[in-house]
C-alpha cells in the first residue's frame, strides 16, 4: 500500500483525483468536451477565489497556456488542496468502519501509473521525434548569446543535439511503458525518478514555467514507488534480503479477470497508437518532416539601396537591412543593420517570383517584393511603406554556424570550447 494511514490515503486519493480528472476520459476521441467544460467552470471559480478570498491585488485573467505556472495554476492547486482536505474530514467522519482499503489503494495506484505512463509517452515521443526541442532556428543563431532567456538557453542547448534529445525522449518513453505493466513498475519508476528529477531541476534552475506540473509528476512517481521503497532500501543500502511482492488481484472471478486484462492491453495499445500517431502527424505539419518554404534559408545582405540611395552598413543604423530569414511557411523575418527584427506574414509565388508581405498587426499593410535568385544568391526589389527597396544577398544555411556544424568528434587534441 502507499500508506497504511487511512486519512493520508483518503487525502492523497482525493487531491490527485481532482488534479487528474477527467483523465482518462479526456484522451478518448470525441470526449475532449469534458475537459473544456471543466476548464470553463474553473475559469469562473478560480478568479473569484483570487479576488474575494485571497484578495489578490490583480484579477486573474490569464489561464493555463504555454506556461503552467500562472497565478491561475497556483490558485487551482491551492483550491484542490483545500477541497481535498475538507472532503477527507467529511469522509473520515462518515466512514469509521474498519476497512483495509486494499481496493482503493489498488485502483489509486492504477490511476497514477496509467496517467504518468501516458504523459511520459506523450513527452517522450515529442523528443524521439524532435518536436519539443527542435534544431536552433535562424532567430536563435542570430540572437546575441547574452540576450537569450534561461529557458531559451535550455531549448537551444538540448535542441542543438538531436541524439541527446532522442535519448532523453527514449528514457521517458521506456519508463512510461514500464509503468503500464504491474510487474515492471519498479523498473519504470527507477528510470523515471532520475529522469523527472532532472526535468524538475531544469525547470526550477532555468525558470521554465512547468515547475508545478513537473513537480506533480515526480511526486506521483514517488507515490507509485512507495510500496516498493523498503524492499529497494534493503537491497541497495542495507544489504538485507527481501521478499518478492505479492500481487493481489482485485477480481477473483476468472471471467472478470480476463476482461480486466483485455481492457488493460487495449488501453496500453491505444496509448501507444495515440502518442506515436500524434507525434508523426505533428512532425509532418510543423516538425522535422514538415515541408520547408520555397525560399528557405538565411540571406545576408551584401548591398542595400533605399530610394536608389545606397546605405552603408553601420551597427547603429535602423534603416538598412542585414539579414532576411525564411525558415517557416508564411513567415519572414527582416533584420535591420542594428539587428532589430521585423516580422511579416508572407506568401511566396514561385511562378511570378514575388513575395507578398503583410504586417502582422495591420492586415491592410501589404507589400510586394520581386526576387531573382541562384543557388547561393538572391536579389530583391520592391516597395515597402512607400520606400523603394533594392538589395542583393548571399544565401546562408545552418551549416554556416559553428553551433550546428561542429558535430561530434572522437578525437580532440585540445578542448574546442568557444
Amino acid at each position: 500500500m502507499i500508506t497504511e494511514n487511512k486519512i493520508v490515503l483518503r487525502f492523497l486519493f482525493l487531491f490527485f483525483g481532482l488534479l487528474l480528472f477527467p483523465f482518462p476520459l479526456n484522451v478518448i476521441p470525441k470526449l475532449d468536451f469534458i475537459q473544456n467544460a471543466l476548464s470553463d467552470v474553473y475559469h469562473i471559480i478560480i478568479p473569484w477565489i483570487g479576488k474575494h478570498i485571497l484578495q489578490l491585488n490583480y484579477d486573474i485573467t490569464v489561464f493555463t497556456n504555454g506556461s503552467g505556472d500562472t497565478t491561475y495554476d497556483y490558485v487551482l492547486v491551492l483550491f484542490f488542496l483545500v477541497l481535498a482536505a475538507i472532503a477527507t474530514i467529511v469522509w473520515s467522519i462518515l466512514d469509521r468502519k474498519e476497512r483495509s482499503y486494499e481496493k482503493l489503494n489498488y485502483w489509486f495506484l492504477v490511476l497514477l501509473r496509467f496517467y504518468v505512463g501516458y504523459i511520459m509517452l506523450s513527452y517522450g515521443m515529442a523528443k524521439v521525434i524532435p518536436l519539443q526541442f527542435k534544431e536552433p532556428s535562424f532567430f536563435r543563431l542570430l540572437e546575441p548569446y547574452g540576450d537569450s532567456s534561461p529557458m531559451g538557453l535550455v531549448w537551444t542547448f538540448i535542441g542543438a543535439s538531436k541524439a541527446y534529445t532522442i535519448f532523453s525522449g527514449l528514457a521517458e518513453v521506456i519508463g512510461g511503458i514500464l509503468l503500464l505493466h504491474r510487474k515492471t513498475v519498479v523498473l519504470g519508476g527507477m528510470i523515471l525518478i532520475p529522469v523527472l528529477a532532472n526535468v524538475v531541476l531544469i525547470n526550477f534552475c532555468y525558470d521554465v514555467p512547468v515547475k508545478l506540473y513537473s513537480s506533480e509528476l515526480l511526486l506521483m512517481v514517488l507515490l507509485i514507488m512507495g510500496p516498493h521503497s523498503q524492499r529497494l532500501l534493503n537491497v541497495i543500502l542495507f544489504n538485507k534480503p527481501t521478499k518478492p511482492i505479492e500481487h493481489k488481484e482485485p477480481f477473483t472471478i476468472k471471467k472478470r479477470l480476463r476482461i480486466k486484462n483485455a481492457v488493460k492491453w487495449i488501453v496500453v495499445i491505444f496509448f501507444l497508437y495515440a502518442n506515436i500517431g500524434d507525434s508523426i502527424e505533428s512532425s509532418k505539419k510543423y516538425g522535422p518532416g514538415a515541408p520547408k518554404p520555397a525560399l528557405y534559408g538565411l540571406y545576408e545582405i551584401t548591398d542595400f539601396k533605399i530610394n536608389s540611395k545606397e546605405i552603408v552598413p553601420v551597427i547603429t543604423d535602423t534603416i538598412g537591412w542585414r539579414y532576411i530569414a525564411i525558415e517557416r511557411p508564411k513567415s519572414i523575418q527582416l533584420y535591420k543593420t542594428d539587428m532589430s527584427m521585423v516580422w511579416y506574414t508572407s506568401k511566396i509565388d514561385t511562378t511570378s517570383n514575388a513575395i507578398e508581405l503583410t504586417h502582422p498587426k495591420d492586415s491592410t499593410k501589404v507589400y510586394t517584393l520581386n526576387y531573382s535568385r541562384t543557388d547561393s544568391t538572391m536579389a530583391i526589389k520592391g516597395v515597402i511603406a512607400k520606400d523603394t527597396i533594392d538589395c542583393n544577398t548571399k544565401r546562408l544555411d545552418k551549416k554556416d554556424f559553428l553551433l550546428t556544424s561542429r558535430g561530434f568528434n572522437w578525437i580532440n587534441e585540445y578542448p574546442f570550447n568557444r
